[in-house]
């Protein structure tokens, strides 16, 4: 399946559905290369990806309730962090992992203060994000 601006690909999942929720990984990312390799390292780790390339769309994702969150700050529609200021509000009990390009140290320290399991910057240091998001449970 392919995500399009705004639109998300997990209409074939329910958010009851316990099995695939242990599996879930949402990324919201709007780079398409980078999406693209995401999507393929994370499903050989066991990972059921679904992603958005907008915060509206990464929004709407977590009503399936994702086990964990990558996610991109900068987005065309708006800032990623809203993303994950509705995981606190929600009080989803899921690993995030953010990653940016953005060098603005208040927008950072922002980030930061929002608890995530690690803020990684772009390029991407794959290992490091393997290894905040772990492996799939079964």
């Amino acid at each position: 399946m392919k995500s399009t601006a705004g639109q998300s690909e997990a209409s074939h999942i329910r958010a009851d559905d316990s099995g695939s929720r242990s599996r879930l990984l949402l990324v919201v990312e709007d780079d398409p290369a980078t999406l693209a390799a995401l999507r393929k390292i994370f499903s050989r780790l066991g990972w059921e990806v679904q992603s958005s390339t907008t915060v509206a769309g990464g929004l709407d994702l977590l009503r399936l309730c994702p086990q964990a969150l990558i996610l991109d700050l900068m987005l065309p529609d708006g800032d990623g962090l809203d993303v994950l200021r509705q995981v606190r509000a929600e009080n989803l009990s899921i690993r995030v992992a953010i990653t940016t390009g953005a060098h603005d140290g208040e927008r950072l320290e922002a980030a930061r203060r929002l608890g995530p399991d690690d803020l990684i910057r772009k390029p991407i240091e794959l290992d490091r994000l393997v290894q905040a998001i772990g492996p799939a449970r079964p």
